[in-house]
């Protein structure tokens, strides 16, 4: 077992560590995660970066003169070591080092759900050892089995795909403003691409069927009893195709031959393993919010190419706009009125920010395709703005005291969106 450690913590003896691209939009939290005592939950999709990011964490800390015998990272999916308890796995170390019970270490477990117990054995080493915890997990399972065991121990962190500008980084390119053209095209790559780190760096539709597989049969049939596994891509894939379309799990049924509360486990199953989010409607009516339809979009935008192929940019710009809002942690829903539809609204009734992508080079408000924004700013005269993410249009007017700025996806996308003028509170 010491042999291992050893080859899991090579700053012991001082050897170089391969940690990747930074992920800079987590390591500058690092001052903030120190500063804390709860531990940090990093969870998300199978290969977004959770690994190499809690080794950039590790190469921070030596930086800022953490004793490189303080720190202490176990792959906890590794056979050798998933059967064995945190608590004695932390015992061994100390023991290693002969550390004294009050020092201080700093704890690093990847897929921490593989070690038996861990929701107690976290708790236990939180609440008895001097130490600060990092942990990663691949599906949300992390947050719903530990039974209130962590609660007011953990800030949960989620590590999405790549943004818009580190897809950028990633690939080497940083083309100047003046070219914005080149921006335009770029993004339509991301947008067929997606933001797996090694999808981006190494582009491969096999890398991609081999992840999605991974996920449904690791994060799916080995946690859940399911009835019939076999239509989890299928059902995905539907999903899919009609992603940032309002869902019928009625029609879902159907269309598999099973019965609605299958679908509905599924789906609920998709969410917990980061492949899908459902988006519920905005409306003062708790209950309507309830039994209202959602819609389904993906978690990334490459498992969208992969099963329904490199068109449909539209879908994807909406899908696009999704993720970016949640990743500047903005929640919100769509509008629907019969058949009209603002996709995005986020705010109070009081103060209300419609948010509509059209994929367009042009933009002309009279347009039949924003008659549900138009609707929306008659049933809600208290907006003050409204934002519009196209493909290349770029205006700003004034329609009955609103202001309505259109934007071009690229630029929404590599603007950081919680700090963008339309999407501020009037």
């Amino acid at each position: 077992m010491e042999a291992l450690y050893y080859t899991l913590n090579p700053w012991w003896e001082g050897k170089e560590f391969a940690v990747g691209i930074d992920r800079d939009e987590y390591l500058r939290q690092v001052p903030t995660y120190l500063q804390r005592r709860q531990m940090e939950i990093f969870i998300g999709s199978r290969r977004t970066g959770k690994t190499t990011l809690l080794k950039q964490i590790v190469k921070n800390l030596l930086s800022r003169n953490i004793e490189t015998k303080d720190i202490f990272y176990l792959a906890l999916d590794h056979p050798r070591l998933s059967f064995v308890p945190l608590s004695e796995h932390v015992r061994n170390f100390r023991k290693l080092f002969m550390h004294d019970r009050g020092r201080r270490i700093f704890l690093f477990l990847d897929e921490v759900q593989d070690s038996p117990q861990w929701e107690g054995e976290l708790k236990a080493l939180y609440d008895l050892e001097e130490v600060k915890i990092f942990c990663s997990g691949s599906t949300s399972v992390l947050l719903t089995r530990q039974e209130g065991k962590l609660t007011g121990r953990q800030i949960v962190t989620t590590i999405f795909t790549l943004s818009f500008p580190e897809y950028l980084q990633f690939r080497g390119l940083s083309p100047s403003l003046s070219e914005d053209y080149k921006y335009e095209s770029l993004a339509e790559e991301y947008l067929s691409l997606g933001g797996y780190p090694e999808q981006v760096l190494y582009p491969s539709q096999e890398y991609l069927l081999n992840l999605l597989d991974d996920i449904l049969a690791r994060d799916l049939t080995r946690l859940h009893s399911l009835k019939k596994p076999f239509l989890l891509k299928e059902l995905l894939r539907l999903i899919a195709a009609a992603a940032g379309s309002r869902t019928s799990f009625n029609k879902l049924a159907k269309v598999l031959g099973i019965s609605v509360d299958t679908v509905k486990e599924y789906i609920g199953y998709f969410e917990m393993a980061f492949l899908i989010k459902s988006v519920e409607k905005w409306t003062t009516s708790s209950s309507e919010k309830i039994y209202a339809q959602k819609k389904i979009y993906l978690w990334d935008l490459g498992v969208k190419s992969l099963l329904t192929g490199s068109g449909d940019l539209g879908s994807k710009a909406e899908n696009a706009v999704l993720i970016e809002l949640l990743r500047g942690g903005i929640s919100g829903g769509y509008f629907a009125e019969s058949e009209r539809e603002v996709d995005f609204v986020i705010g109070t009734v009081e103060s209300p920010l419609p948010l509509e992508v059209k994929y367009l080079e042009s933009f002309d408000w009279q347009d039949k395709r924003f008659a549900g924004l138009r609707l929306f700013l008659k049933r809600f005269p208290a907006t003050r703005k409204a934002l519009v993410v196209t493909k290349g249009a770029e205006t700003t007017m004034e329609v009955n005291g609103v202001k309505i700025s259109a934007l071009p996806l690229w630029k929404f996308l590599l603007s950081r969106q919680n700090k963008l003028p339309e999407l501020e509170p009037s």
